[in-house]
């Protein structure tokens, strides 16, 4: 071998090896985790996260063992109709990648004095550290919300249609938030910054006193982080 050929042989051995210690050296990317999913399956006063992760809710006024999209749901028609699952970190997301899901089957559009019908809450416009929420509007149309220490991002999806399941996700990715129904998906683009806060996550309603309060079946809600 000539001294050229020994000279880029080393050459590219060296290379090999800062590339090797860079790789070995990088942080690894932050893995998506399912951090609270409730099927809606029992019927007690308790909502059971399938995770594992002991994020279980409590249930107020609300109807079990009904109809679901797979199995069973939860039905809210009484008022106040929550469920309340208690603060946790795991669900401050801060800057990472985060999304909502629920599915949903209703028949009745929220009143003048409901306003909207809240799904999936954690904090309010208020709340110190952010928030974030999945609802449906007064015209039926899917909505949702992050914000942060950066700013605020919402966005409005298509109509959620009467008497039939609905899949609907909320998901901030970066810096965008993009809301899904159904498959069907709207992207709105800005920055919201971290979200971190110690407030309650409440399915079904906007608070305790049961205001924004869904009126419909529920299936399946989950968070996911990262």
């Amino acid at each position: 071998m000539s001294v050229a050929s020994r000279s880029i042989c080393r050459a590219g051995a060296l290379v090999a090896v800062v590339i090797g210690a860079l790789l070995a050296t990088a942080s690894p990317a932050q893995a998506a985790t399912v951090v609270a999913r409730w099927t809606m399956e029992g019927s007690g006063a308790t909502m059971a996260d399938v995770t594992g992760h002991g994020h279980t809710g409590t249930l107020h006024n609300v109807d079990v063992r009904q109809p679901g999209q797979t199995g069973f749901g939860y039905g809210f028609s009484g008022k106040p109709a929550y469920v309340a699952v208690p603060s946790s970190s795991a669900f401050s997301p801060g800057t990472q990648n985060i999304k909502i899901a629920a599915s949903v089957r209703y028949s009745t559009l929220p009143s003048a004095a409901v306003g909207d019908y809240d799904l999936v809450r954690r904090g309010l416009s208020s709340t110190a550290g952010g928030d974030y929420k999945l609802e449906i509007l007064g015209g039926g149309q899917a909505f949702c919300l992050y914000r942060g220490s950066g700013g605020q991002v919402s966005v409005t999806g298509p109509v959620v249609g009467f008497n039939a399941w609905h899949t609907l996700t909320c998901s901030r990715i970066g810096n965008s938030v993009v809301l899904t129904v159904d498959g069907t998906s709207v992207t709105r683009t800005g920055s919201t910054g971290s979200i971190a806060n110690s407030s309650t996550v409440f399915v079904g309603a906007k608070n305790s006193a049961g205001e924004d309060q869904y009126r419909g079946l529920m299936d399946d809600v989950s968070i996911t982080v990262g």
